[in-house]
């Protein structure tokens, strides 16, 4: 609620996904003026901005698509890769997940999600191993 909004920043600085962005609001003044805004596309709905508001000025709605909140961060961090279409280049990309570790709970990431997400990241990366691990 933009008219009850104090701009004092907490739920931008204490959103885990950094949904919420700060945007500049032209009113032809000439004073700086600016909103916070979510992107519902990032938004996982988890409510962190809303308990971090001490003016109550943000509510969750119901927006009908389901949105799956992470688990831990490797579950985050792959969920985003798939929305991303950027599976691939994570593990293949970035020497922090060369280690059998990293790739075990990538793929134990993989497994867990529900099959639509499964069937995104087994596109993306055109694995047999893969395939056939999910079948």
């Amino acid at each position: 609620n933009h008219e009850t909004c104090v701009k004092c920043g907490r739920c931008l600085r204490d959103c885990p996904i950094d949904a919420i962005s700060k945007v500049k609001v032209d009113e032809g003044k000439s004073t700086e003026r600016f909103e916070y805004q979510v992107n519902e596309e990032v938004c996982l709905g988890c409510g962190v901005c809303v308990s971090a508001c001490f003016n109550k000025s943000i509510m969750l709605k119901n927006r009908g698509k389901r949105v799956i909140t992470p688990v831990n961060s490797v579950h985050r961090v792959v969920l985003q890769a798939i929305e991303k279409g950027q599976l691939q280049d994570l593990i293949f990309d970035n020497q922090a997940f060369g280690s059998h570790r990293a790739m075990a709970a990538i793929l134990q990431a993989i497994l867990n999600l529900p099959p639509l997400k499964q069937a995104m990241a087994s596109e993306q990366m055109k694995s047999k191993y893969l395939a056939k691990l999910l079948k």
